[in-house]
């Protein structure tokens, strides 16, 4: 009985283990299956994932995106299908996306000089570059030529390029050929001389190396004067103390057999002659009816000031075509029957700036000769008295262009500017951490907000009063602010709610709608220019830093004031 038990006891454990194994078996079967099968899917979901990756990296290194400054703005736009393959599609698409309807030439920000360049070729621009839109003004030249190296944003619609036109196209303005197109250099240019002094210099320049030996000879010597004094007349008619010491200066350094013995600095009488020669190149010129040198003749002063020394009138603030003559082939009669079609031309902006370019020689004469009253000049010129012509006025007499450069300087100082002010102490100090409230209280506050709190704080540091160049109104209409100012020779107001900003000048507003201070106080500094006005005694330090900083002209004038030099000492420090 028990070896029946035992044997029936065997079969049924054999029998469950077969079921269990099979049992087993048939769970690892199934377990296996769904691991392979989720290896297989999560093998997928990674082929898949990565293949997204590698498509959005390539989609993020094919997109560009670009920092653009257009005037006193700053925007931003990203081209999805890479950077246009020419300079021409770049500017049909950026005139497309920011609504540009006059014609543009386009600026890089070279990393390397920390300094615009005029772009020529799209392979110079990289992601996250900044771009600068320059306005070009109708009427000018189109000049192909090889490359040469010589600010919060505010987003726009992404841009695609689809365009495919090569282009190596440089715009360049094209003056007329009677005015001065440069300004004084900053190492000056010794022209070439006649063959017979320029092989006399090499001789003496070969003995001064060999023994010291000085060349002096007298006709030499009166070749070089009357060829640097041509020289010089390229750039002013009135060159001051420190340019006729930089000329002597280049001149020793170029050619060393010119160095004189006993002088301090090797050209100190090259400097006394080129004073003596430039004043007689000037007389010879005088003959020849040059406007610059006429208007200071005695027959063509004014009753009392019929002296040799008194009210001259020449360059102040580094004008580079402070009176130029007309152009070819233009008289007064005909440059006034051109003045009277500008005040009926109505719409036609080319062809206003093309007038507007030819009378500039006229419009200098009667403001530098005839000392008028604004009023009457605003109107004999109405068409100056606009934004895009004070512009290109400034160009016209500066050689440079106004808004671009201007804010393109206070952009790159702002920083360094706001850091001095908010250390600053005293009640100067108070005065300007009420205006800094501005921009504590908005942490995102827009570049022209920044200007415009920058350019009033510096008033205010540099010790003069912003009270004496902006006036604030509040729920004022623009009509009654004119009648307030009716006094003032020269202001900015600023009315709040409803908003508007305007220049008065002489009691006269002669710009309304400006937009903001800061644009403003440029406008301002272009209209001192066109209409050859003084600056304002008790604001004389702000238009210096506005002109000698900001601008970059009157860089050879004699020694600027204690407190510019210690403005711009801290600002490069």
């Amino acid at each position: 009985m028990s070896n029946v038990t035992l044997q029936s006891l065997k079969t049924f454990i054999n029998q469950r283990l077969a079921v269990a194994v099979d049992e087993i078996s048939a769970l690892l079967e199934t377990t296996i299956s769904n691991y392979e099968e989720e290896i297989n899917r999560q093998r997928k979901m990674l082929e898949d994932e990565r293949s997204e990756f590698l498509i959005s990296k390539a989609d993020m290194q094919h997109a560009a995106r670009f920092r653009v400054i257009i005037d006193h703005d700053i925007r931003k736009i990203t081209f999805q299908n890479g950077i246009p393959s020419s300079v021409e599609d770049l500017i049909k698409v950026l005139k497309q996306a920011f609504s540009i309807t006059t014609d543009i030439g386009l600026q890089y920000k070279d990393a390397d000089f920390d300094d615009f360049f005029t772009l020529t070729t799209t392979t110079d621009l990289k992601d996250k570059d900044t771009l600068k839109v320059v306005h070009v003004p109708p009427g000018i030249a189109i000049t192909t030529l090889p490359q040469e190296r010589n600010p919060d944003t505010s987003d726009v619609s992404s841009a695609d390029v689809p365009l495919s036109v090569d282009s190596q196209d440089t715009v360049i303005p094209s003056p007329p050929g009677t005015e001065r197109q440069s300004l004084w250099p900053a190492i000056f240019p010794i022209p070439s001389f006649s063959y017979n002094t320029e092989m006399a210099l090499r001789q003496g320049n070969e003995k001064f190396l060999k023994d010291g030996t000085l060349l002096t000879s007298p006709c030499v010597k009166s070749d070089i004067l009357e060829r640097l004094a041509e020289a010089m007349f390229s750039y002013t008619a009135y060159p001051n103390d420190p340019q006729r010491a930089a000329v002597a200066q280049s001149l020793i350094e170029k050619h060393p057999c010119l160095r004189e013995p006993g002088s301090h600095n090797g050209c100190y009488g090259w400097q006394q002659s080129l004073k003596y020669k430039c004043g007689n190149y000037r007389n010879k010129l005088k003959a020849h009816g040059n406007p610059e040198l006429l208007i200071n003749t005695l027959k063509h002063k004014q009753d009392g000031d019929r002296k040799p020394a008194k009210n001259i009138k020449k360059p102040r603030k580094s004008e580079v075509n402070y009176l130029p003559p007309h152009p070819a082939g233009e008289t007064e009669d005909s440059l006034e029957n051109m003045r009277l079609e500008l005040i009926a031309a109505k719409g036609n902006g080319q062809m206003i700036n093309d007038m507007m370019s030819r009378t500039y020689s006229c419009r200098r004469r009667e403001v530098v000769g005839q000392s008028m009253q604004v009023a009457e000049f605003k109107e004999r010129w109405p068409a100056l008295f606009d934004p895009l012509q004070i512009n290109e006025e400034f160009r016209r007499c500066n050689t440079i262009p106004l808004e671009s450069t201007f804010f393109s300087q206070l952009d790159r100082y702002t920083p360094k500017l706001l850091e001095l002010f908010s250390s600053k102490g005293g009640a100067v100090g108070q005065r300007m951490k009420s205006l800094f409230a501005e921009l504590i209280q908005d942490p995102c506050a827009s570049v022209v907000k920044k200007r415009d709190v920058t350019l009033r704080c510096l008033v205010e540091y540099l010790g003069e009063s912003v009270q004496e160049l902006v006036s604030d109104y509040y729920r004022t209409a623009e009509d009654e602010v004119h009648q307030e100012l009716r006094a003032q020779s020269m202001r900015i107001y600023v009315c709040h709610k409803p908003d508007a900003v305007g220049i008065i000048i002489d009691g006269t507003p002669v710009l309304t709608g400006v937009g903001n201070v800061s644009r403003a106080c440029c406008l301002l500094l272009g209209l001192t220019y066109a209409l050859n006005l003084d600056y304002p005694p008790k604001l004389a330090r702000t238009f210096e830093v506005f002109q000698r900083l900001f601008v970059g002209l009157d860089m050879l004038q004699p020694k600027p004031t204690s407190k510019y030099i210690s403005l711009k000492n801290k600002l490069l420090a």
